[in-house]
């Protein structure tokens, strides 16, 4: 819409002139044209202004209707001077009526320009606006008086009020120049404050040119001046059509270079102006030009005012973004630039004055759960109460920080007790944490390093790895417990590091003395009568001819993320047995860790796999172990997906982990495998033996099967068939084997059922 105005616009000023230059109907046509040209343009000015403004908000909004109402008073007095000149064919008075509509348009449009929402009346910006526009106005006024204004004030008049009239025009463009060119210096480039000030800019010269040529006798219908009206009137209207400012003040910005140039420049020239009239009885320049210097000396110190205020500011953000580089954001503790920076001080003196020191490093347990069913704003909660607690429990001279995530740090210098502190932040640690209207239990597990007047010299990144092999060692030995580094503890973590690094080259296929590494043995699962309903597929690991016991390196594959390898391998060997020996083994049973579980790719490769080998699915069973994370969305989306394929799911090792009747009608499993624990209890009635029986009957209530584990005497197995247990598994029945073994009759003569 701007384009195609400016378009025709500049095309309507260009027919105008080629009707008005060449006087083809006379001189009182071309003044008809003239007159009733600028009458147009002030009121498309007007109509367009009003629009913007019904259109605009806030302090935009009130900026439009101003600048209309200014052009709307312009027009009324254009008509007024066409009136005089083409209807009663008169000239026209001065002053006149005309002339209070023309004098009202700087006033309107003015005060509309200098409340459009604008950052440089912000803090002392009035002042200092107040001051620049008091040297530039000072300096433009020697140079108009000298062109324009001197001329005028020396033209004859009839009347003092047509003197005042006539100096009226070029003052009040002065100040209209003067406004906008400091506004427009020092705002942000905007198409429509650029084109609001250019056509006051356009206006006050017209206007100048006017009173100068009038003052001249030189000015005739069809002059520049005619053609910068109706310019400056359409460039308003094009300054509505595309101006976005909304009704609010923008933020304040960086002062222009030009702003800052300007008005020194100005003054400059006007000074050079004066200096010629000195002792030429110029008095009013003389007074206008020390206005000026002294504008520019309060300038001065506006400037020094400025300056003083911005060093405070300077020096505030400094102060500030100093803390926020040493400081955790979240919680206010030190950060860990801080931290170590607070160490090496501490190792320093420890050098020099084998003075003691101690360093705590203490991680959350289980603070993923946390974050991930009850989002980050509450993980962010109990973080903030961790870091009030830790704060409350070290003396003032500890350092308490935050290194990231969920582990914080404390250092502990000046010979204070490491293992006496230890205790004091496990206590605070064992109160519930409120968030919302939950209480939460968050325990913490601390790793301790100390160094003793007697310790030699240890570098930063030793002690801290010291106190992480610690805190490690106390999430093994059971969580919300603090453990102490020492020799042994760097030896074992030197032996999980070697064994982490074959059980990677073992899962990825590699050979060690020319036999596969990693092997599955299978162990069945029978009927009490003895028939075989399925095997377990489990994991073993020969090491350099030694075997490694699964409680020790499937641990080591969940810490180190490589636990969905593992499984893939054991499930993989499994359903290929299968598939080859379909009347050994109608059922293969195999385990999946929960991590494992939760990748949304896993339901889809075992359909692969088991599309591949050409088995089905039911007669696959997947074991997952009963823990708190079995109920994250991740995990049920793929048991979902396994059931669908067909596949049977059991929960593990049922009745010592995160138990609940909820749970399992959530779950709905088609096994339930009752822990080896509750099975060795049976041989003497008592509660185990009433536990067992309750679970039987709810699992076959809920129509799952029940595997009882570790079986391992006859007497248990004569209790668990008593029961109508459906299936048993342990050492009685048959032990995990490279091969497919049933279990052999004897084993189950003399067991009266």
């Amino acid at each position: 819409m701007l384009l195609p105005y400016i378009g025709v616009s500049a095309l309507g000023v260009l027919l105008v002139a080629l009707a008005v230059e060449p006087h083809w109907g006379g001189e009182q046509v071309s003044r008809g044209v003239d007159d009733l040209a600028q009458l147009i343009a002030a009121l498309v000015a007007t109509a367009l202004g009003a629009w913007r403004g019904q259109r605009a908000s806030g302090r935009s909004r009130l900026s439009w209707w101003l600048i209309a109402t200014g052009t709307g008073c312009w027009a009324l007095g254009e008509s007024l001077w066409s009136y005089y000149e083409l209807v009663s064919h008169t000239v026209t008075p001065f002053p006149s009526f005309a002339d209070v509509g023309f004098l009202l348009f700087p006033v309107f449009a003015l005060t509309g320009l200098l409340v459009r929402p604008s950052a440089m009346l912000a803090g002392n910006g009035r002042l200092r606006l107040v001051l620049d526009g008091v040297m530039v106005a000072a300096s433009l006024f020697i140079l108009s008086w000298v062109s324009v204004l001197g001329e005028v004030w020396r033209s004859p008049s009839e009347s003092r009020l047509g003197l005042l009239t006539g100096l009226a025009y070029p003052v009040s463009d002065l100040v209209m120049i003067t406004v906008a060119v400091l506004v427009v210096v020092q705002a942000r480039a905007r198409t429509g404050l650029l084109l609001v000030t250019g056509a006051l800019i356009g206006m006050a010269f017209a206007d100048s040119s006017f009173s100068y040529l009038t003052a001249d006798g030189s000015y005739h219908t069809g002059s520049f001046v005619d053609y910068l009206w109706m310019a400056s009137f359409l460039t308003l209207g094009a300054a509505a059509i595309g101006d976005q400012t909304r009704g609010v003040v923008l933020p304040r910005v960086a002062v222009s270079a030009w702003y800052l140039v300007l008005p020194y420049f100005l003054v400059a020239v006007g000074v050079a102006a004066v200096v010629p009239t000195v002792g030429h009885g110029a008095t009013l320049l003389l007074g206008v030009g020390a206005s000026t210097v002294l504008a520019l000396v309060l300038r001065q110190f506006l400037t020094l005012l400025d300056n003083r205020v911005l060093s405070r500011s300077v020096a505030d953000q400094r102060e500030e973004l100093q803390y926020q580089a040493f400081h955790d954001g979240l919680t206010g503790l030190a950060n860990r630039a801080l931290f170590a920076d607070r160490v090496n001080h501490a190792l320093e003196l420890h050098r020099r004055d084998m003075r003691p020191l101690a360093l705590l490093i203490c991680d959350l347990d289980d603070f993923k759960v946390i974050n991930d069913n009850l989002g980050h704003s509450a993980g962010d909660q109990v973080l903030i109460a961790a870091a009030e607690r830790l704060r409350a429990t070290v003396r003032g001279g500890d350092t308490v920080a935050r290194l990231g995530g969920d582990e914080f740090a404390i250092l502990l210098e000046d010979g204070g007790d490491a293992l006496d502190l230890s205790a004091r932040v496990l206590g605070a640690m064992s109160a519930a944490f409120p968030v919302g209207v939950r209480h939460l239990p968050v325990r913490m597990s601390i790793g301790v390093a100390t160094l003793g007047p007697a310790d030699g010299g240890m570098e930063l990144e030793e002690l801290l790895t010291q106190a992480d092999l610690a805190m490690y060692a106390a999430k093994r030995t059971g969580k919300a417990t603090a453990v102490t580094f020492d020799r042994a503890l760097r030896e074992s973590q030197q032996d999980d590091l070697d064994l982490r690094i074959d059980l990677t080259a073992a899962i990825d296929g590699l050979q060690s003395f020319g036999q596969p590494v990693l092997t599955a043995a299978y162990q069945p699962i029978v009927h009490p009568d003895g028939r075989v309903w399925a095997y377990e597929a489990l994991a073993r690991w020969t090491r350099d001819g030694i075997s490694i016991p699964p409680d020790v390196f499937i641990p080591i594959a969940e810490r180190s993320g490589l636990l969905p390898g593992l499984d893939m391998l054991i499930i993989e060997s499994a359903v290929k047995l299968t598939s080859l020996d379909r009347h050994t083994a109608p059922r293969m049973s195999v385990n999946i860790g929960l991590a494992h579980l939760a990748d949304a790719e896993l339901p889809r490769k075992i359909a692969r796999l088991l599309d591949r080998v050409g088995l089905d699915p039911e007669r696959l069973i997947v074991e997952v172990p009963e823990n708190r994370a079995i109920e994250s969305p991740e995990v049920h989306r793929s048991l979902k997906a396994l059931r669908r394929l067909g596949i049977l799911v059991a929960i593990d090792d049922f009745g010592v982990g995160y138990s609940s009747l909820s749970r399992i009608g959530t779950l709905d499993p088609d096994i339930i495998k009752l822990d080896r624990s509750f099975v060795a209890e049976l041989e003497t009635a008592g509660k185990h033996t009433d536990f067992v029986a309750g679970v039987v009957e709810l699992s076959h209530r809920m129509g799952a099967l029940v595997i009882a584990e570790g079986v391992e005497t006859p007497a248990q197995l004569a209790v668990l068939a008593s029961m109508n247990c459906d299936l048993l598994q342990g050492y009685l029945l048959g032990r995990p084997a490279p091969q497919l073994i049933a279990p052999s009759a004897a084993l189950l003569r003399g067991v009266s059922f």
